[in-house]
């Protein structure tokens, strides 16, 4: 496949960094529908908000347009893609040893080989394939490259890491990524 005949994965990354604070000074989340609807209008014209399946993947109906959607903090991540189902997820570093041990046995790897690049991997191939609420027993990825790599259920991941961030994309098959910011208020 080459890069000219790739489907394009359209990702829009916001920042929104005066959001309001809960009870316990946690920032809220930007809207996820929001994000994906701003995001599928830049790629696509599409005007309407995303449906989500029964599965919980979002999703333009009769359109073949899908999408996916991550927060970290005042960041929102929003990809839209068309006749293939992905996921996207942003993963900060911060403390978090009970979640790097649970995922450290879920992968079946030592502690000290499970980082936050590994979370959002697993993350977002939760998320294309429609399982992103279910807690998996056991999960395998494949070893890290820097580009696209296949996983063992046909699946494809690729990630990345960003200044204070890990950022990784899941889909049915290789896409193009192509980068816009949605410019704040």
């Amino acid at each position: 496949m080459t890069v000219q005949s790739m489907t394009p994965l359209h990702l829009c990354l916001s920042a929104t960094p005066r959001l309001p604070r809960d009870g316990f000074g946690r920032r809220a989340s930007p809207s996820g529908r929001a994000l994906l609807r701003d995001a599928a209008g830049r790629a696509a014209g599409l005007r309407d908000a995303p449906a989500r399946a029964a599965d919980g993947r979002w999703h333009w109906p009769d359109s073949g347009w899908r999408g996916s959607v991550s927060h970290v903090a005042e960041h929102g991540l929003a990809a839209v893609a068309h006749g293939t189902w992905i996921g996207v997820d942003l993963q900060d570093e911060r403390p978090r040893p009970a979640a790097l041990g649970w995922l450290a046995r879920v992968l079946d790897r030592p502690r000290e080989q499970v980082g936050f690049r590994e979370w959002a991997e697993v993350e977002a191939l939760r998320k294309a394939q429609g399982v992103g609420g279910i807690r998996p027993e056991r999960m395998a990825l494949p070893p890290w490259r820097p580009g696209w790599r296949r996983t063992a259920d046909g699946w494809w991941l690729a990630s990345v890491r960003l200044p204070g961030a890990h950022l990784a994309l899941a889909a049915q098959r290789p896409l193009l990524p192509r980068w816009s910011a949605l410019e704040q208020p």
